[in-house]
């Protein structure tokens, strides 16, 4: 590909994507392998894949650095290449490859930002959606755990700057043909992914449990969508076991106080602890709302005596509580009887007086 800065080294092809449902729209794919990970002004760009779905199939083209002084016209060809999609899609891309890539094209003498704002990291989204499931986000470990599938990688993303350094120094190509269709695996990983997500967001991915919506619920909550984060929220309540439920109904019984939706809140709070019998938090919770909020402490002295005999090795956190609601109890016993035995007085005294 020619470009204002000389030849850029790029190579395209069309692969059979099947109907992605839901279909992510006009989006550019991007991943990017650079000569080491600590960004900064001496880490190139070597290697840039770009997928693009398209009516017949998925498009990547791919954008490679033969050596560094061809750098301008690689960069000119990736970001002309990216102007033209609507938005971008990446993996970690807002923290490592969309930085670098700014850097790069900056020390170029190249407009430092894309003309179109739109970003979506799809990392970000993993984290939000299933980092309860995974012990780590890798996209190798995402593919395997969220996808399903094992990719039949020719090389571990750790020995992929090393391919390049060994291209430069002695024109090694089939390590530096691995680390390129490692490159190219990834950017297509990202497509699929993309779509996943977007069905988990909708909620429309099948079996989805209470941690599953109790996920999705404080995410949507986080961008301001509040019906689907309520929506996602009370399907995880509806689980009724275990401690994503349980987080679930605090969450929500938290809005209905806000709300002063207070007997809602209490009916909530007590369906779940019937239900999540093993759960302090609940019952904390409901003799907090009965004791502050409906002025009920011994209702709530009830509930705290009840969890103590359900939890008993839950005691070190309830015996003072319960002693704190008896010693209230009983001073406002001692009060009415202060206030019944003036009323008498006072009721004697005039019942004495000469009229």
């Amino acid at each position: 590909m020619t470009s204002p800065f000389g030849t850029a080294a790029v190579r395209q092809d069309v692969i059979p994507l099947p109907r992605l449902d839901p279909d992510p729209g006009s989006v550019a794919y991007i991943d990017t392998e650079t000569t080491g990970l600590g960004g900064g002004a001496g880490t190139y760009i070597f290697a840039a894949a770009v997928a693009t779905p398209i009516d017949c199939g998925l498009r990547v083209a791919q954008f490679f650095l033969p050596e560094p002084g061809m750098e301008s016209a690689f960069l000119h060809a990736l970001r002309e290449e990216l102007e033209r999609a609507e938005s971008l899609a990446t993996f970690n891309g807002g923290s490592f490859d969309l930085p670098v890539l700014r850097t790069r094209w900056v020390m170029a003498r190249m407009p430092g930002e894309l003309s179109h704002a739109a970003h979506v990291d799809l990392l970000t989204l993993v984290r939000a959606l299933y980092r309860h499931r995974l012990e780590t986000c890798t996209l190798r470990f995402v593919e395997e755990r969220v996808l399903g599938y094992e990719r039949d990688d020719p090389l571990p993303s750790a020995l992929v700057p090393e391919a390049y350094f060994e291209y430069l120094r002695a024109g090694s190509l089939d390590f530096l043909e691995a680390a390129l269709e490692h490159n190219r695996l990834d950017v297509i990983s990202l497509v699929h992914l993309h779509s996943r997500l977007l069905l988990r967001l909708n909620g429309a991915e099948t079996g989805m449990d209470a941690a599953d919506w109790l996920a999705l619920g404080r995410h949507r909550f986080r961008r301001g969508a509040k019906a689907d984060g309520w929506r996602a929220l009370r399907n995880a309540t509806s689980f009724a076991k275990g401690d994503a439920s349980a987080t679930a109904g605090l969450l929500i019984s938290r809005r209905l106080l806000r709300r002063g939706s207070i007997a809602a809140a209490d009916r909530l709070l007590g369906w779940l602890e019937a239900s999540v019998t093993e759960d302090i938090r609940l019952s904390v919770a409901r003799a907090r709302l009965l004791e502050w909020r409906r002025r009920d402490a011994s209702s709530a002295l009830s509930v705290v005596e009840a969890a103590l005999h359900r939890m008993p090795d839950q005691a070190p956190d309830l015996e003072h509580r319960r002693a704190r609601l008896r010693r209230k109890l009983a001073s406002g016993r001692d009060s009415r009887r202060k206030r019944q035995s003036r009323q008498i007085q006072v009721e004697a005294f005039i019942g004495d007086s000469p009229l």
